[in-house]
């Protein structure tokens, strides 16, 4: 072999090296291609199972389960949540998925528990949920003593007791955030880091916390569907930052009579996005009574917009929460017309507006509502 010809090889094997890095590159900032999803579900030998992206209103596609096994094929831009729920089932398995072969491994009683492999973004996606279980235990044990300090809702606790468990709500929430905050700076180039902070900070209206981590993702991570979510809700929260002048909106009391939000300025007013089957927003119900109490003849007014779709249970729970300030709903559940206005993904959310309708202060609970009043009413 000529001298010629080596170089001439070696230049070609160059070449070659270098279009199948290429190549590589493209797959991995535009992961567009074939997917195969093949599972085999215990306890279920023939059935109908369906899968569908997370958030879709519908089913994009169905199989038949055949001897406990079922397989999907198609197409997929990039990973993405899915749902698996067989026919009949209230709950399924949320997994994501991508270009590839996925398989899932699990039991028709207990869908959720599924194993998933195949997909890094669902191995990210899952480790979150080990990473998160030491806030969910000390949640969990919060939650269990302020049951037993209320009697299950029965009881208003006494300033002291409410106070110590703000305390303790509010170290929760700081040690929530550090765990999404370490798991996020670890995962950047995961598509599922940009979904965590939609679902850990964006859907609670912890926007500020959002917007900061979004920063430490990759460029093709903030360019993925999850990243657009993210400056999406960014932009419709800006509407109702602090300054702005809150959206006005009209709807129904209990009475059926039409009230509309810009009747109230002249007061200081709390809107209370809640809703009678809202947990989280029963238990604070008691912190918002005792700071309407204190402040209400000093110029502060309510308005609740309930998201029930039930009349019957809103008007119940205003009763049993003796909440005697305005309440309105359209009953149309999360699809409220007024919620989509103010960007409202989780419950309870509230919005403090000045005399002249100017929001100045957003999602105040327990003591902070009170402190923030009392700067306001002195």
């Amino acid at each position: 072999m000529t001298d010629i010809m080596k170089k001439n090889i070696a230049f070609i094997s160059m070449m070659a090296a270098a279009l199948l890095a290429q190549l590589a590159a493209a797959a991995q900032l535009n992961p567009s291609g074939k997917f195969i999803l093949k599972g085999r579900i215990a306890g279920l030998d023939t059935g109908k199972i369906y899968l569908s992206r997370l958030g879709a209103e519908a089913a994009s596609d169905s199989t038949e389960v055949k001897n406990g096994a079922f397989t999907f094929s198609g197409a997929i831009a990039e990973p993405l949540l899915y749902n698996l729920k067989l026919a009949g089932a209230r709950n399924g398995k949320v997994f994501f998925l991508e270009s590839g072969t996925i398989t899932l491994e699990g039991s028709k009683d207990s869908l959720y528990k599924a194993t998933v492999k195949g997909s890094a973004a669902q191995d990210v996606y899952a480790g979150f949920f080990e990473a998160w279980k030491p806030v969910t235990a000390r949640a969990g044990d919060i939650y269990q003593r302020l049951d037993k300090a209320n009697q299950g809702g029965k009881v208003q606790p006494d300033s002291a007791t409410r106070k110590a468990f703000d305390a303790e709500f509010a170290a929760l929430q700081l040690f929530h955030d550090s765990i999404v905050s370490a798991y996020i700076k670890k995962h950047t180039g995961s598509p599922a880091a940009a979904s965590i902070i939609l679902d850990r900070f964006v859907t609670y209206q912890q926007v500020d916390k959002a917007a900061a981590l979004y920063k430490v993702l990759d460029k093709k991570v903030r360019q993925s569907f999850y990243g657009k979510e993210i400056v999406k809700a960014l932009e419709s929260d800006a509407r109702t930052a602090p300054g702005k002048v809150a959206p006005d909106f009209t709807q129904q009391d209990t009475t059926g009579k039409a009230l509309t939000l810009s009747a109230l300025r002249g007061s200081y007013v709390l809107v209370d996005f809640w809703a009678s089957w809202c947990g989280p927003c029963r238990k604070e119900n008691p912190n918002v009574v005792a700071a309407y109490n204190k402040y209400h003849a000093k110029g502060f007014d309510i308005i609740g917009v309930s998201l029930d779709n039930k009349k019957e249970a809103w008007t119940k729970a205003i009763r049993a929460d003796g909440l005697t300030w305005y309440h309105v709903s359209d009953l149309k559940g999360w699809a409220n017309e007024a919620a989509a206005v103010y960007n409202v993904k989780s419950v309870p959310s509230n919005f403090l507006l000045d005399k002249t309708g100017k929001i100045v202060a957003r999602n105040l609970r327990g003591e902070d509502l009170e402190k923030k009043l009392s700067e306001l009413l002195q």
